[in-house]
């Protein structure tokens, strides 16, 4: 007898291997930023581009956090048995798309989203702390809640950030922060991947 989990969500989880390194450029990378709100959302935090045109990453070349992304990226695929493009020999082609800051002042959080249409969506933690409020993800099926048998698989999962901690997980999924308890700024790094066909 078996019991089989047929529709998992893959999230990858990891420390990256780059720390020091990642910390100092970011550092460099931050320090000037002008962060602003997305009216629409009510304020919940602060961001370093409302518009999502820009390209936080690509246009500053972070190149120690995008080759780190890359590495992991790479692991993740392989770990969840990704289809090989077709124009691509022993592997899949993918780019960062789009990647920006979150900042989160006192009492400030995250409401719950996800990222649409793309493949791979991604957080690097930057500077946070165990009050900094927990990243939280809700069950992608939703229809469970209402049996009282499954009901219990349904709950909200919890991950505690630490700096240096890197999230990869599918865009649909959603997904919000806790309000930030503390008198110091929660920072981390999003992004979003698309994979070509």
């Amino acid at each position: 007898m078996t019991i089989e989990n047929f529709y998992p969500t893959p999230v990858y989880i990891s420390d990256v291997d780059n720390f020091e390194e990642i910390q100092n450029e970011l550092e460099k990378n931050i320090s000037d930023i002008k962060f602003g709100t997305i009216d629409r959302w009510g304020k919940p935090h602060k961001i370093s581009d409302p518009t999502f045109t820009e390209n936080f990453l690509v246009d500053r070349n972070v190149n120690s956090l995008i080759d780190e992304i890359n590495t992991h990226i790479k692991k993740y695929l392989i770990g969840i048995n990704a289809p090989q493009s077709p124009n691509l020999r022993g592997g899949v082609s993918y780019e960062i798309k789009s990647s920006w800051v979150t900042k989160f002042d006192r009492g400030e959080y995250a409401h719950i989203h996800n990222h649409g249409h793309f493949d791979i969506a991604g957080v690097y933690y930057y500077k946070v702390n165990n009050d900094h409020g927990n990243f939280f993800f809700e069950c992608p099926v939703p229809q469970m809640s209402s049996s009282f048998l499954y009901h219990h698989l349904t709950n909200i999962t919890q991950i505690l950030p630490k700096d240096g901690l890197l999230m990869l997980f599918p865009g649909y999924l959603n997904h919000g922060v806790y309000a930030n308890q503390t008198g110091t700024d929660r920072m981390s790094v999003s992004f979003n991947v698309t994979l070509h066909r």
